[in-house]
């Protein structure tokens, strides 16, 4: 699972959205939560609505490059806490075809 992101525009980008989706398949893979699009979905929604959102604009990928990892290393921890929580409560209540919400 890749998410792309466009470099070249300036334009808002949430660097918790970022980390999060850099994030999600081992938090996922750690629980043994499915990795289906329902489920990634639904732990990003409740995990990204838990955690303050931090928006930047750049023009250098580069720039964007370096912003991202210094958010990452300064928030990583409490972004995979959000994504634990919002696991969790997707595994106990999926939404899809075991699910069927």
């Amino acid at each position: 699972m890749v998410f792309e992101h466009n470099l070249n525009k300036e334009r808002p980008m949430n660097l918790v959205r970022i980390v999060a989706e850099e994030l999600l398949p081992s938090v996922m893979n750690k629980l043994s939560v499915d990795d289906t699009e329902e489920n990634r979905e639904d732990i990003l929604a409740l995990a990204l609505n838990s955690i303050p959102t931090k928006y930047v604009t750049t023009e250098q990928g580069k720039q964007y490059a370096q912003l991202v990892e210094v958010y990452k290393l300064q928030y990583e921890t409490d972004i995979t806490a959000a994504l634990t929580k919002a696991s969790l409560k997707v595994m106990k209540s999926p939404r899809g075809p075991r699910g069927e919400k």
